[in-house]
């Protein structure tokens, strides 16, 4: 996840706030808990009537360049659980995370972890639609 760097001389400190950035680590802020389990509900509900794949939800393949390295790179946003900073899957209740549900290509994403300011844009979304099983 070299590309979530921040653009900082010292290589440990730059990877120690990219890692901060793509875990979750709790408590959050009542209000950033609120917008993401409204936005996961929303999402459950609408994604039956609206395939619209621009947008980023869990489960979606993200490209991101960062705007001071300029180094891109892709990552994947899923459930708490299934987070893995080293593949890439980062949590949707990270700092990273929250700050790119709901977002569209072209958005320029900020971030501040540890006092060092991350910027990041959005260049590709890919959304799979998961088939559902039917029973015989």
């Amino acid at each position: 996840m070299f590309f979530c760097y921040p653009k900082l001389s010292n290589k440990p400190l730059a990877s120690l706030i990219a890692a901060l950035a793509c875990r979750s680590f709790l408590p959050l802020a009542p209000l950033a808990l609120n917008r993401v389990v409204h936005f996961i509900a929303d999402d459950i509900g609408q994604s039956r009537l609206n395939s619209d794949s621009s947008c980023v939800r869990i489960g979606s393949s993200v490209e991101l360049r960062n705007l001071d390295t300029h180094q891109q790179g892709w990552l994947q946003l899923v459930y708490p659980q299934q987070a893995c900073y080293r593949s890439g899957h980062i949590s949707v209740l990270s700092p990273l995370g929250r700050a790119l549900l709901g977002q569209t290509t072209e958005a320029e994403i900020q971030l501040t972890v540890l006092g060092y300011q991350l910027r990041l844009r959005v260049l590709s979304v890919i959304n799979v639609k998961q088939r559902m099983k039917r029973r015989t």
